[in-house]
């Protein structure tokens, strides 16, 4: 009797330790499994080819396309549509591009809204495939955005300029319609010009005190909390695109909530 004893505590011994093998064996393929997930590749967006968690900073760019640019303006504009593509629009950082023409409601939406999909050489959105994620960053980013260079660009002068208008439906249809919170740009390239039957910058230097006191400038209000702004003057009128000017609109920006942070001249 005290043999089959021994047996029976050995079996469960034997059981015991066998079940606490199993047991970590579990826990150790469950870990596995936990750090393989959290390792895994993020999936982009395959429309947008936004980060899975929303995009992590956003650049607009405006470009006014109601008058011509000449020879050297359109090599200048060329420089600068590669360099915000190419090295100002991070990895995950959603890009908007909008054209401002004559009619602000036919151009209300981005012509081409994407996020930087990264190259390969970023681990946080590789997919363990850097060729397939180069070309997708050259196929599905860069050509896009270069085919629509031409569009951006015009050959005749519109009758008018609502910029005041345009950089309304900039705000809703980009900055607030996506909530990035990361950092927010906006890039304009124009004369900074505006010129519409309600006002007009071509009659002469608007005070900026009188705008908004007035119901137009009312209803221009904009909002645009915490962004950036580059002013990118496209020069024909020296006369008016004075400091003045530049003020002018650093008081609209300001009041929106915004900051103008650098004011330069496009060659030309």
């Amino acid at each position: 009797m005290a043999h089959l004893g021994r047996r029976a505590a050995a079996r469960r011994r034997n059981n015991i330790i066998w079940g606490i093998v199993a047991f970590v064996a579990l826990f150790g393929a469950v870990a596995a499994l936990i750090y393989a997930q959290r390792q895994a590749p993020a999936k982009l967006n395959p429309n947008t080819l936004c980060p899975p968690g929303g995009p992590q900073g956003h650049i607009v760019l405006l470009v006014d396309r109601t008058d011509p640019l000449n020879f050297t303006q359109k090599k200048a504009f060329s420089e600068l549509m590669h360099e915000v593509i190419e090295r100002r629009t991070p990895a995950g950082h959603l890009l908007s591009v909008y054209v401002l023409g004559e009619d602000f409601k036919e151009t209300a939406e981005p012509l081409i809204e994407m996020c930087n999909p990264g190259t390969g050489e970023d681990s946080r959105f590789l997919d363990g495939n850097p060729e397939k994620e180069k070309r997708r960053y050259e196929q599905r980013f860069l050509k896009p955005l270069a085919e629509q260079a031409e569009a951006l660009v015009s050959s005749t002068a519109a009758k008018y300029s609502p910029i005041f208008e345009m950089l309304q439906m900039v705000s809703i249809n980009s900055f607030r319609k996506h909530g990035v919170q990361g950092e927010r740009r906006l890039l304009i390239v124009s004369d900074m010009l505006h010129n519409t039957p309600q006002a007009s910058m071509f009659r002469g230097s608007l005070d900026y005190g009188t705008f908004a006191a007035s119901e137009y400038g009312h209803k221009m209000t904009l909002e645009m909390q915490g962004v950036k702004v580059e002013l990118n003057y496209l020069l024909h009128s020296p006369k008016l695109q004075t400091m003045q000017n530049v003020n002018f609109w650093e008081k609209h920006f300001d009041k929106a909530g915004a900051r103008v942070v650098e004011v330069r001249r496009i060659e030309g």
